[in-house]
């Protein structure tokens, strides 16, 4: 027997003799000083081992796992955002790259949510080109240059003392325009 199950079994036997005696008080004892010391060395040996064994023991703890974090994923939209805020910024000389690439996204996107609103491939290209997928001259001057003097005269006024670049607002007009359409798509 080791020094945990000899206190196991002092503490059953102690609580048993207290439960023995709230049942018949006659088994009580009378409580002499030398019984309260009996009791105090018994207690000062167990507290003792339980130290003793505690100290000598290798319990190892163990360590939670690392609590997984979730993993960073850029925004939608951000580098197309970027992109948009490159247009026109530094001048006419740069943002030419970006302005491409803004024109073929939204190029394929622009054809792609005509197709699904019942149009043919051809005949939403035939829009884009021709400026007539959207009421919006600004939307429809990102896709076709020569509809670009369909703006009215007090819109492009606006927009030349808005300080926004000319490509900046129409590709963020032909955006808008074609998440209409998509919503609209979506509300049917």
């Amino acid at each position: 027997m080791n020094w945990r199950g000899l206190g196991v079994a002092v503490g059953v036997g102690c609580v048993l003799a207290g439960l023995a005696v709230v049942v018949s008080p006659s088994l009580a004892v009378e409580v002499t000083p030398s019984l309260l010391t009996l009791v105090g060395v018994v207690a000062g040996l167990a507290g003792a081992a339980a130290v003793y064994e505690r100290a000598t023991t290798d319990e190892q703890r163990t360590e939670p796992p690392t609590p997984e974090r979730p993993l960073s994923v850029p925004t939608p939209g951000t580098e197309l955002d970027r992109q948009l805020d490159a247009l026109g910024s530094r001048g006419r000389r740069f943002g030419i790259g970006e302005r491409r690439s803004i024109r073929d996204r939204l190029d394929e996107l622009a054809v792609a949510v005509l197709v699904r609103d019942g149009e043919s491939e051809a005949t939403a290209r035939e829009r884009l080109a021709a400026g007539t997928w959207t009421d919006d001259p600004h939307a429809a001057a990102f896709f076709a240059e020569a509809h670009a003097s369909d703006v009215p005269l007090e819109e492009r006024l606006r927009a030349a003392f808005s300080g926004e670049p000319s490509p900046r607002r129409r590709a963020r007009h032909a955006i808008d325009a074609l998440a209409r359409i998509a919503d609209r798509e979506h509300e049917q």
